[in-house]
């Protein structure tokens, strides 16, 4: 991933380094990523200064103006754009973790969603934002997050304002998977698409909704004639007790599919989940428990954010924010990569969440050794860092309101 020829003709290609001068690939790449997974980084000036520290050769000094003149170029963020996307590529089968039995016949588990982070004001006709505050400039992050190998598996930047369908998965690429997503993602279409290419989803719908109920059955599979041919509005707000469960069948004009509602006393309604997962094999039970598992994308861009300085960028160039995303998710990868080898060695689940909180003392020797390419140095960093991850980093008791929505109570609950 940080081979220096690699880097060095990627670099070439895309137009970034036609030249290797004082600022070259590999010890920008190593500092930019060491910056952003370690330190707090509230101005480029902090990403100079980790450039011009990470050679450790105090000869070697580039001032911050023709640093600046490098990062703000298009060439860029199509660099880091090009090395995190393979990166994501290369890390996505190492260490996968094992499916329960009852999702066997899935090649993988995907997650869906997007994140918006503000920009610079001056940024607004680039990246207009939907709302005037906290900023008129906003970019989205669509993406896509592998469950089996607890890894983005691909990310595309927009204005904050495009549409979040228009970047769902390619139907034909998701036989034998499962696409879990959130409401403002729903799409008939596609999801008509994705069954006839073999593939499953699990979606949660919106209030809008209206299809045509065919057929209702209670939680113990017992058949509801009185609300069989009737629109789902009236059915979810009739009178009288509410069923705990409802498991339909619902069809539009072009379309037809489950649906499972679920009344939420708290909310004083029920909340509704479309789905093509086979009602003998997967109960209502287990489709609230399997929803649960997109909070894990919940969980990366919070680790990402505050743990990967994935936050508001002090600058009006735009290249230069989008460089700094990717290589803000570059080190997100390689820490979590990290984190799931030191799983492996311990035989435990560790947490993400408190590796991403303590890299401070084992991160910034690893990418200097990258930096520096020194093969026997780096062996023996990355050991230390696998063994301090593995002991500093254990799951803590889950609180008993928290447990039954960990992910390793949801496994629990599908290996039953």
């Amino acid at each position: 991933m940080f081979n220096e020829s690699y880097l060095n003709n990627t670099a070439k290609e895309l137009g970034f380094c036609r030249r290797l001068r004082a600022i070259q690939p590999l010890p920008l790449l190593t500092s930019l990523v060491s910056a952003m997974g370690e330190a707090s980084v509230d101005s480029i000036a902090t990403l100079h200064r980790s450039f011009n520290g990470i050679g450790m050769d105090a000869t070697l000094n580039v001032a911050y103006k023709p640093f600046h003149n490098q990062l703000r170029k298009k060439e860029f963020a199509l660099f880091t754009q090009r090395v995190t996307c393979r990166a994501m590529a290369l890390l996505r089968t190492p260490f996968k973790q094992a499916l329960p039995a009852k999702l066997s016949q899935f090649k993988d588990i995907l997650i869906q969603d997007g994140s918006s982070v503000v920009l610079h004001p001056e940024l607004a006709e680039v990246y207009p934002n939907r709302f005037v505050l906290p900023s008129p400039a906003s970019v989205k992050c669509h993406m896509t997050m592998s469950l089996l190998s607890e890894q983005p598996v691909s990310l595309t930047l927009t204005p904050d304002r495009t549409s979040e369908r228009t970047y769902l998965p390619k139907a034909e690429t998701l036989m034998d998977t499962l696409l879990l997503a959130d409401a403002g993602y729903m799409d008939l279409d596609y999801l008509a698409n994705l069954t006839r290419h073999g593939g499953y989803f699990l979606m949660r719908t919106g209030k809008h909704l209206n299809p045509n109920v065919m057929q209702a059955t209670d939680a113990r599979g017992k058949i509801l004639d009185k609300l069989a041919n009737k629109p789902l509005k009236e059915v979810l707000r009739s009178k009288g007790r509410k069923r705990a469960v409802l498991d339909l069948d619902v069809a539009w004009k072009y379309y037809s599919c489950r649906m499972v509602a679920i009344w939420h006393q708290q909310d004083n309604r029920y909340l509704c989940w479309l789905t093509n997962l086979p009602r003998p094999r997967f109960s209502t039970e287990d489709i609230s428990k399997l929803y649960r598992l997109r909070w894990q994308v919940e969980l990366l861009f919070k680790e990402w954010k505050s743990h990967n300085n994935l936050k508001r960028f002090s600058t009006v160039q735009p290249h230069l924010v989008e460089g700094l995303i990717w290589s803000s998710l570059l080190s997100l990868l390689l820490k979590r990569y990290l984190c799931r080898a030191a799983a492996q060695k311990v035989a435990l689940r560790l947490s993400m969440f408190k590796m991403a909180k303590t890299p401070i003392g084992w991160f910034e020797p690893i990418m200097k050794s990258l930096a520096l390419q020194a093969k026997s140095q780096l062996e023996a960093d990355v050991a230390w860092a696998i063994e301090f991850i593995g002991k500093t980093c254990k799951r803590s008791q889950q609180a008993k309101s928290k447990k039954d929505n960990s992910l390793d109570d949801i496994w629990r609950h599908l290996n039953a």
